[in-house]
């Protein structure tokens, strides 16, 4: 097996619709993978992309005359939390929880053609946002891309404006397996993308 390491210099992050198939690897332009998937912005370069995994970890049962007999398989909850930098009506959507665009008055429902600004009404009840996710981290002519068909996203810690660096909103992206599904998500080996 040849060594596959991995030095993420830039990576993009998209959302889709629940269900969206993966494009096919290897993504030719990692700044256009295709319709329908969508950019949902800058993200931190401080704070990467961090997972957590949350459940019981296994434990070995036994019994008299076999002290290892069986290993449990707990349920395991897997997660991401990245930092959006891009404040707009999409990326508060995503951390707030839902919410009706609307403009300049901050009720009326965005029009395009009447309003100059768009501001995003906060959900007194958030919903968390189902989305397909794709992750793709680029090294120079290499790539790794993860692909989650449906994820549960909504903000996660707080918001801080720093005047010393970029105000970044935490969001979380919770694994969820897909209709008819039995995993939650695909992940490449880095492979060479440019022809």
């Amino acid at each position: 097996m040849a060594d596959a390491p991995l030095l993420p210099s830039t990576g993009y992050v998209y959302k889709a619709p629940v269900g969206t198939a993966m494009p096919t690897l290897p993504i030719t332009d990692p700044k256009a993978p295709g319709t329908p998937w969508v950019s949902i912005g800058n993200t931190s370069l401080e704070n990467g992309i961090s997972r957590e995994v949350e459940g019981d970890d296994p434990e070995v049962l036994g019994s008299w005359q076999n002290p290892s007999l069986v290993t449990t398989r707990p349920t395991r909850t897997r997660s991401l939390t990245l930092s959006l930098v891009d404040f707009t009506t999409d990326a508060y959507s995503l951390y707030y929880g839902g919410g009706l665009v609307v403009g300049n008055d901050g009720v009326t429902p965005y029009d395009e053609e009447t309003h100059t600004v768009k501001m995003l009404q906060v959900p007194a009840n958030p919903t968390p946002q189902e989305s397909a996710l794709l992750i793709v981290a680029v090294d120079g002519e290499y790539q790794v891309v993860e692909y989650y068909g449906r994820t549960s996203i909504i903000g996660s810690d707080a918001i801080e404006y720093d005047v010393t660096a970029l105000a970044e909103m935490p969001i979380t992206a919770t694994m969820l397996s897909a209709e008819g599904t039995d995993y939650t998500g695909v992940m490449s080996e880095r492979v060479n993308y440019v022809a």
